[in-house]
């Protein structure tokens, strides 16, 4: 393993990861590896120096951080046969939890990180790609709160911001169109999954596998305030599939369009553009090192 590149966020955990980088280091030359660390400060430098490292043939990027970083790293090594390898550093880490990269220590994970690498896919919008979910509707500006809440640390923040949003809520019309059925509907809602978490741990789309070439569609329709307080409740053990108002879909490719409805975009807890758009599955985009693909219900 001759060129290995690290990407980390040192302002992770609200800076709290700054301190972990040295032992990211550290285990990496315990193993032999000798990384060469990308100067990366603000998202478009991480960008541009993750696109550099895959440009020059890097064999492997280890990304440290949570699932902003880790959408960054994903996005320039989709297509290439750069290896990427999660180290979970984040608030978030919906991928890696998803992959089962979130165990361990600090030191077990850069261990997976170097591991043989397995085929995922992703989500492409024909300009960039996720790894998670793409996200409308309500979870947007609980997510969008989150962001910008300095406290609490950790998942417990997105709990606050739900609570925080819960009043402003309001359903709004949505057109898919999956694979080229078109289904107008109106949601509170719209989750669009490549793996099955997101929102710090909530498992939205407990299904969803990221080896399959489809994606999984969450709608949470229209419903009250109180109602989707207690679906929200049920996300984190996949409980509120059986709510009447919630519907499952899968399909390849599936377009949204707001008819009514805010129409900002969310991606792996970060903004992604606006409505309309067309999300398609990507077949194993990227090659993730000691990934575990198999959905946490069927593990």
């Amino acid at each position: 393993m001759s060129q290995v590149a690290l990407l980390a966020n040192p302002a992770a955990r609200s800076g709290r990861a700054a301190g972990d980088v040295q032992t990211v280091v550290d285990r990496l030359r315990t193993r032999g590896v000798e990384p060469f660390v990308l100067d990366a400060t603000s998202a478009r430098e991480a960008a541009s120096a993750a696109a550099d490292a895959v440009a020059s043939g890097v064999d492997r990027l280890v990304v440290f951080g949570g699932d902003g970083i880790v959408q960054i790293a994903a996005d320039a090594a989709a297509g290439s046969d750069t290896v990427l390898g999660l180290v979970a550093g984040g608030t978030g880490n919906d991928a890696a939890e998803a992959l089962g990269l979130r165990v361990g220590s600090l030191e077990d994970r850069v261990d997976r990180a170097l591991a043989d690498p397995v085929p995922v896919d992703l989500i492409w919008t024909g300009e960039r790609h996720a790894v998670t979910s793409c996200v409308a509707g309500f979870p947007a500006a609980v997510n969008v709160r989150a962001e910008a809440m300095r406290f609490p640390r950790g998942p417990s923040r997105y709990t606050l911001a739900t609570l925080a949003e819960l009043p402003g809520m309001r359903p709004g019309r949505y057109r898919l169109t999956l694979d080229g059925e078109v289904v107008e509907l109106t949601a509170a809602v719209v989750v669009v999954a490549n793996t099955a978490f997101f929102g710090g741990g909530m498992r939205i789309c407990p299904d969803a596998d990221p080896t399959d070439g489809l994606l999984d569609v969450c709608v949470v329709g229209e419903v009250g305030r109180l109602s989707l307080l207690r679906s929200f409740a049920k996300v984190r053990t996949g409980a509120h599939l059986d709510h009447p108002d919630v519907s499952m879909f899968r399909a390849a490719a599936v377009g949204i369009v707001a008819l009514d409805a805010r129409p900002g975009l969310r991606a792996d807890g970060e903004p992604f553009g606006s409505l309309p758009c067309d999300l398609v599955a990507s077949p194993g985009a990227i090659q993730v090192a000691g990934a575990l693909t198999a959905p946490p219900g069927r593990a």
